[in-house]
């Protein structure tokens, strides 16, 4: 599959047939309705990529102007927004993971470790891991478990918590989350939140189907 961390190597083309493939949530629905010609209409202002895209509808201030020029609705055009910036979840301050020592979150910052995107990208490597958290003096299985609180919070729908649930329940990276069995998952995530652990009620069958195959687009 595409790799949906880089923008720039999605195709208008991939964006569209993701689009297609997802189980979209109701508000979203009307993103299918003429999808080809929407998508056409894109591509002839020039827009070849998800990163393209992005620079011509993110920002609400011009996206009127470019909706009246391209010969689009503009309710179309703010529904794909909101599907496609979730497929690029923003990255999440490192101070938001607040079950973790305070002394730990302080060394990352005091180092330039802000946000999950930083700390993914710097240390998804162990070797990276083990060197930095010996030299900083951070516990090594600390610093794994928060890379992969990182890795899993680049996937749509997962927050911080999410990804807490995640690796409680024994999935840990994209790859297992990605690879896992949907009734299965079901089962681990609902078990791990057994009493209202993290949030009252459950998270659905079809909401977990939709965090595995959002997770196929991160391996």
């Amino acid at each position: 599959m595409t790799d949906y961390s880089k923008p720039e190597t999605v195709s208008l083309s991939d964006l569209k047939t993701r689009i297609r493939s997802t189980d979209l949530v109701p508000s979203r629905a009307g993103l299918l309705e003429d999808i080809d010609a929407i998508f056409e209409k894109l591509s002839q202002r020039g827009i070849s990529s998800w990163m393209d895209l992005q620079k011509c509808i993110k920002n609400p201030k011009h996206l009127d102007d470019f909706a009246k020029e391209a010969g689009i609705d503009l309710l179309y055009l703010v529904l794909l927004r909101r599907e496609t910036e979730g497929y690029h979840p923003k990255p999440f301050d490192v101070k938001a993971i607040d079950w973790v020592s305070q002394e730990t979150i302080t060394k990352l910052t005091e180092n330039g470790i802000s946000n999950s995107e930083t700390l993914f990208s710097r240390f998804n490597e162990t070797a990276l891991q083990v060197e930095y958290a010996d030299e900083v003096g951070i516990d090594r299985e600390t610093m794994n478990y928060l890379v992969r609180l990182a890795e899993l919070c680049r996937v749509q729908w997962v927050s911080p918590t999410t990804g807490r649930m995640l690796i409680e329940a024994g999935y840990e990276d994209c790859q297992k989350l990605a690879s896992s069995d949907a009734d299965e998952l079901y089962e681990a995530m609902d078990h791990v939140n057994e009493n209202g652990k993290f949030f009252k009620g459950t998270i659905g069958l079809r909401d977990i189907k939709r965090l595995i195959r959002a997770a196929k687009y991160f391996i």
